[in-house]
């Protein structure tokens, strides 16, 4: 999990450093999707963004762990999905410290040049901000293609505009929190209730053998 926070740090501060009067990122949609690749420490993470207003979903796939992070603004909740254990944690959204009464540093952008990344062609910045350097590839319409830091880079991949599917911002049926009995499944599901194992069948008799000729030719 803490791979999975950290990851939602970096992936946010494309958004943060957009706020900046200087910055020449193109503003993101309101809705949309993207997939992300992280390098970090060795290891390469893949995930995938869902954004609809204030509805957040990220997919990640960590050494073939799959968890999933929705964020509910609307409901002020976060829930954290373990999908090979069926299992959902529920955490309530803390409101937002009041901002500090001294100014927050502004990001500096740096035009550094040109340069190419996966195949498309970018314009590379260097940010600034309160002493922390980040580097933007940004491509033709001002959208990221790759964030870099000194510890970390992160490429961005099919960036499709548009709302997402609506049941991604929701817990899949069937999830159960810690300590909870897992949900039973319609298959195991009877009548009575009962979440046990089917019933058996009923013992087949066997045919009584038919009187006379026909009987003794098994017919």
């Amino acid at each position: 999990m803490k791979s999975l926070k950290l990851l939602l740090c970096f992936g946010l501060a494309a958004v943060a450093v957009q706020a900046a009067n200087n910055s020449p990122m193109a503003d993101w949609p309101k809705a949309y999707s993207v997939e992300m690749e992280t390098t970090a420490g060795g290891m390469t993470t893949k995930s995938k963004l869902f954004v609809d207003g204030d509805k957040m979903r990220t997919d990640m796939d960590a050494n073939g762990m799959q968890m999933s992070s929705i964020i509910r603004k609307d409901k002020k909740m976060s829930y954290s999905l373990m999908h090979a254990q069926k299992m959902v944690m529920e955490n309530p959204l803390q409101d937002a410290p009041a901002a500090p009464a001294q100014a927050v540093a502004e990001p500096k952008w740096e035009k550094i040049g040109s340069a190419t990344v996966n195949g498309v062609a970018c314009t590379e910045y260097k940010v600034v901000t309160g002493g922390q350097e980040m580097h933007y590839f940004l491509n033709s319409d001002n959208y990221p293609v790759r964030l870099s830091s000194k510890d970390m880079t992160m490429d961005y991949k099919n960036f499709k505009a548009g709302a997402p599917d609506a049941a991604l911002f929701e817990v899949p049926a069937g999830y159960s929190k810690p300590g909870e009995a897992p949900a039973a499944s319609a298959d195991n599901s009877s009548g009575n209730g009962n979440s046990g194992a089917a019933a058996p069948a009923a013992e087949e008799k066997p045919a009584k053998k038919k009187k006379g000729l026909g009987g003794m030719l098994g017919r």
